[in-house]
């Protein structure tokens, strides 16, 4: 892998600060080369775990209301745990995002 395409690859890891979606998209469509390709791919799956996050939040929220009805205070736990677990999920992301950025600067 050359200079700029390792430039792509990892700016495809770091995209996770601006434009997640984006970023990998484009350079999977415009770039050839099969490695970049791939590092597009893993930032993008990288990317999108966080949007999952969300929606396992928002049902376990809405079936623990349903489930508990409203007298108890399970929906605030489920929504408190679910977050904080979140929150670890998005740091280790963007942790490990930023690794392989660096990781693949270093190689080029």
């Amino acid at each position: 892998m050359n200079r700029n395409q390792a430039l792509i690859a990892s700016l495809c890891y770091f995209s996770v600060f601006i434009a997640p979606l984006i970023v990998p998209i484009v350079a999977y469509f415009v770039v050839d080369e099969k490695e970049t390709k791939r590092h597009a791919v893993r930032s993008l799956v990288s990317h999108i775990i966080p949007f999952f996050g969300w929606i396992f939040l928002i049902a376990a929220l809405i079936g623990g209301a349903i489930v508990a009805g409203e007298e108890s205070m399970m929906p605030v736990f489920l929504l408190i745990g679910g977050a904080i677990v979140y929150f670890l999920i998005v740091i280790g992301i963007i942790i490990w995002n930023v690794i392989q950025g660096i990781k693949v600067l270093r190689q080029a």
